[in-house]
């Protein structure tokens, strides 16, 4: 007697074949999405602590003699804090979709929003400005733990 057709030994593990190649697929494509925001909020990141750091330039004479102190290991450093939307216009430009903020080179990579929580965006955060060894530094206080008082 000739068989047609598969058995539901086969049946079943063709489809259980499927399941782990799909959750392999799943997991991977999790991570990648997740190290790629990762990534992309770093450089931005990276972008408006730049453009802080210009603002710090124009603002030295004040960040030098202000009476707020920002505490690294120890010392303390004489420091600004302000939003990063303040940055805006003169020193970053909006994305392309005018709701968060990139650099005029990075527009078009569109919105990127904090991997950890997706309804905060870069112009929500906090950037502390401060002096330190006759140079400005820049901090954009993600993790809301910076404290410039």
């Amino acid at each position: 007697m000739e068989k047609k057709g598969f058995t539901l030994v086969e049946l079943l593990a063709v489809i259980v074949l499927l399941g782990i190649i799909s959750t392999v697929a799943v997991t991977s494509y999790t991570r990648i999405t997740k190290n790629m925001k990762n990534s992309m909020l770093e450089e931005k990141v990276k972008i408006v602590e730049e453009a802080a750091i210009m603002k710090g330039q124009d603002l030295k004479g004040y960040i030098i003699e202000s009476n707020l102190k920002y505490k690294i290991k120890g010392n303390s450093y004489p420091c600004r804090s302000f939003i990063v939307s303040d940055l805006v216009p003169t020193y970053l430009d909006k994305d392309n979709n005018n709701e968060c903020l990139s650099a005029s080179s990075t527009g078009t990579l569109g919105c990127v929003k904090d991997p950890s929580n997706d309804n905060n965006y870069l112009d929500k955060y906090e950037v502390i400005i401060y002096y330190k060894n006759k140079r400005i530094y820049a901090k954009v206080d993600i993790n809301d733990e910076l404290i410039c008082r």
